[in-house]
This record gives structure tokens, C-alpha cells and sequence, in this order.
């Protein structure tokens, strides 16, 4: 029991490791800038990009909680550096919840809570553009006030139907599971010195 409990070298993985899932993933944020299609597709992209992040840091702690404290880490430190709502730290709590009982569920040894887990952990960053669907007026507002021109904007509003957020949230799952896919065949060496099957 006592090996299942995280102790402060894994804290201080978890935090690090987040730290580094969060710069990253805003590296890709910043192709959003070009085009809302790429906005659009960030959470896949991060998924895809930062899902060895955590594959890797799954690999090195295989106990309870890592995938939830990621999560948090992630999402509070995008509110901290100024996220536009607080969306964003609601949808990683819920990714983070629901990625822990992909874990319990399948084994935190086990090759597939590992893939699965990182798709439902990249919805987390769904709840940066989701705010373009729960509250449009505010949100459009809010991005002009950061200087977005008009035509990005309307660009932007002429997405937004069930259809795109339907497909924004499978592109961030499939985009996760893709990253972690990667990320296993990287670190295959750390998986079996961890006795992940």
C-alpha cells in the first residue's frame, strides 16, 4: 500500500512534467493566431504534440492521482497566465477525474488506461475555445478587447454549430490517444523498465 501513495519525488515530477504539458501546448496555441480552424484544432494538436509528455511521466509514476494532479496543475496555471474564463480549470478537473477511472478501471500498468487515459485527459483543453458555444457575445468581445480583427472574429463566428464542438471534442480524444501512441513507441524502454504491458 505504502508504494501506491505518491511521495515528493512524484509530486515534483507531476509538477514538472505539467509545466512542460502546459509550455508546449501553448507553443501550439500560438498557430491558433493564423487561422480559427486552427483553434479549432488545438486540443487535438496539443494532444498529438504533448501526449509523450504524459506517456512518459505515466511510465516513471504508475500510482493513483497523476493523471488528476496533471490536470489541475494544467489547468490552473492556464487561468494564472490569463485563460479568458474559468472553463478551462473546470474541463481539466473533469478530463483529470475521468482519466483516473480510465486507470483504475484498465490497470496503472496497463498499455491501454495509458492511451485512453491521455485522449480523455487532452479534452481538457477543450474548455479554452469552449467558451465560443456557452457564452459566444462575451467571449467574441472579450478576443476583439485582445485585438483580434474583425475578420478573424467573424471567421470565428461562423463556426460555431453542434457539428464543429462534436468534432472538436472527438478530434481532442483521437488527438491524445494519438500523442500517447507516439509517446509509447519513444519511450518504449522506460514502459519496460516500469512493467507497463
Amino acid at each position: 500500500m505504502e508504494n501506491n501513495k505518491l511521495k515528493v519525488k512524484d509530486l515534483v515530477n507531476i509538477g514538472v512534467f505539467s509545466a512542460i504539458y502546459f509550455i508546449i501546448s501553448m507553443l501550439v496555441m500560438a498557430l491558433a493566431m493564423f487561422s480559427p480552424v486552427f483553434w479549432l484544432a488545438w486540443p487535438a494538436m496539443s494532444g498529438i504534440i504533448c501526449g509523450s509528455l504524459y506517456v512518459l511521466l505515466s511510465a516513471k509514476v504508475t500510482k493513483k492521482g497523476v493523471a488528476f494532479l496533471m490536470a489541475v496543475i494544467t489547468g490552473i496555471i492556464y487561468f494564472a497566465c490569463g485563460e479568458c474564463t474559468w472553463v478551462i480549470v473546470l474541463t481539466f478537473i473533469v478530463a483529470g477525474l475521468l482519466a483516473e477511472v480510465v486507470r483504475a478501471v484498465l490497470g496503472y500498468k496497463s498499455t491501454k488506461a495509458v492511451v485512453l487515459s491521455c485522449g480523455v485527459l487532452t479534452l481538457g483543453f477543450i474548455g479554452s475555445p469552449l467558451p465560443m458555444w456557452l457564452f459566444q457575445d462575451s467571449y467574441m468581445n472579450s478576443i476583439i478587447e485582445m485585438g483580434m480583427s474583425a475578420t478573424y472574429v467573424n471567421s470565428m463566428q461562423s463556426m460555431i454549430s453542434v457539428g464543429s464542438l462534436i468534432l472538436m471534442i472527438i478530434g481532442a480524444l483521437l488527438g491524445g490517444m494519438i500523442g500517447a501512441l507516439i509517446g509509447k513507441a519513444i519511450f518504449k524502454k522506460h514502459f519496460a523498465k516500469a512493467g507497463i504491458i
